[in-house]
């Protein structure tokens, strides 16, 4: 009777296993669609750029300014590599239509290229040294009187192209705000505006949007309170377009 027992239990557990299996089968396919569904909406959230700048002899250049815009989907971001030269920018909408420029201390080119961001990207960029342009100009003997053109009126020009540029002469530094640095926030805010005739900042904006609103909040109420010499064109105060950045670093 034992013996007849077994049977039964034995078949049962064949059973059993056949339908576990069947039901692996089953699952395998939605599992996959699960999988590949979650890395779809990751790829979603933006692409990262990353890379460093360097010298022409491949020593790193700390501290230069990355920008990266895409006028078609209205993106301006703006980024400073660290001490060791590398900067990366994260959340980025993916495209193919990008420009990064990237700006180096006094005595480089700016770097501009176009750049296909439609998957994470890391770049090697290598700023060249920026040429040195002399201008001269050679001046011939005064004309002899009488030697102007019979009936030609003689023609006042206004001489200009006498420009001085502002000066800054009124700083206040930003205040990294305590709660951003507790928590590791970092970035760089790149603000637009325009130096008034009387050397103050009107028409301050923000360019770029993937920055924490407590670094912009503390770099433009700083940055409001510069005041510059204007800049003279001829002798005369005009207005005059001004970026600044502003980066927030964590040590």
């Amino acid at each position: 009777m034992l013996l007849k027992q077994a049977g039964p239990f034995g078949a049962g557990s064949a059973q059993s296993a056949a339908s576990r299996s069947l039901l692996a089968n089953a699952l395998a396919p939605a599992l996959l669609a699960v999988v590949l569904t979650a890395a779809t909406c990751s790829r979603q959230e933006g692409v990262e750029l990353s890379g460093s700048v360097q010298d022409p002899s491949g020593s790193r250049i700390p501290h230069a300014l990355v920008l990266v815009t895409n006028a078609a989907q209205e993106v301006a971001e703006a980024t400073t590599a660290g001490a060791d030269g590398s900067f990366r920018i994260e959340g980025l909408p993916a495209s193919p239509s990008y420009q990064i420029e990237v700006q180096g201390p006094s005595g480089f080119e700016p770097d501009v290229q176009d750049l296909d961001l439609t998957a994470d990207r890391h770049l090697e960029i290598a700023l060249e040294i920026a040429p040195i342009v002399e201008a001269i100009v050679i001046s011939g003997p005064p004309p002899q009187p009488g030697s102007a053109r019979s009936g030609e009126p003689r023609r006042r020009v206004r001489v200009g192209g006498n420009v001085r540029r502002a000066r800054l002469v009124h700083y206040v530094a930003p205040t990294f705000p305590a709660d951003a640095q507790s928590l590791g926030v970092g970035g760089t805010v790149q603000l637009e505006g325009v130096i008034g005739n009387e050397g103050r900042l009107v028409g301050l904006s923000t360019l770029n949007s993937i920055v924490d609103e407590r670094l912009v909040a503390a770099a433009s109420d700083a940055v409001l309170q510069w005041r510059y010499d204007p800049t003279l064109l001829n002798g005369q105060p005009v207005e005059t377009l001004v970026t600044i950045s502003v980066a927030f670093e964590i040590p």
